[in-house]
Formats: C-alpha cells, structure tokens, sequence
C-alpha cells in the first residue's frame, strides 16, 4: 500500500466524507484496511498514493494540488519530516503510527495543516489527539 505523508494525519479524522461517492468508497476502504491489520506494510512518498487514486484532483498519477507554496506536497513533506521518515521507505503501519504517536501533537498539526481546507472541520485534530 501507498500513503502519502499528509495522508497519515487525514486518515486519523476520517469521517466518510469527501469529494464524492467514489472517493469516500476508497479512503474507507484504505482506513479500515489499516485499522484492522496494523502489520500492513505501507511505503510512506510524498506524492499520490493509494487515497488518490479516486480523487478528483488527480490527473494522470499527478495532483493539481501539488506544485506551488504551501501544497499538498509541502504538507506530506513536513509531516515525514516531523515524524523522521523519509520518502520512499517502507514501514508497518504499527510502527508508522508509534512515530506519530511521539511526534504529532496539536501544534504540529496546527502548522502543517494550516492551509488544509478540511482543517476548520476539526476532524482531523480529532483524529490526531485520540492517537495518545
């Protein structure tokens, strides 16, 4: 499985909405994937991944999102960074979690996401402060 960085914190506050039907269908899938099996093997990449396969900002394997000042890239780097993972390695999604455990606090959160438009939902801080 793939998982981009920021991806990491959007899972956490997953509360089945999203862009549309499709979509919602396969970041629930990928959520409950990981929340049932921790010893998936993810490869953690600061690109699209498995979750944008289905959205709708994905054109050809390559977000729209992604290359400008404070992008979706940006996010998954600060996120990787935060939690010492570079992009590219594979890791269970168990030990992925533990790192995030230490390292993701709500001031983290609230810097790496601050131009998230899901953020002013709450979900995600949510998701994030129920990891302790």
């Amino acid at each position: 499985m793939i998982i981009r960085g920021h991806h990491l914190l959007c899972m956490l506050g997953f509360k089945g909405l999203g862009y549309d039907e499709e979509f919602i269908k396969n970041m629930d899938k990928i959520v409950e994937k990981l929340k049932n099996d921790e010893d998936v093997l993810i490869k953690l990449v600061d690109s699209v991944d498995n979750i944008c396969e289905k959205c709708p900002n994905n054109f050809s394997g390559m977000c729209k999102n992604e290359h400008h000042k404070d992008s979706i890239k940006e996010m998954d780097d600060a996120v990787l960074k935060v939690i010492q993972i570079r992009p590219g390695t594979y890791m269970k999604y168990k030990d992925v979690k533990a790192k995030m455990k230490i390292s993701i606090k709500k001031d983290v959160f609230d810097l790496v996401c601050s131009n998230c438009d899901w953020k002013k939902y709450g979900y995600c801080v949510e998701g994030v402060e129920n990891l302790k």
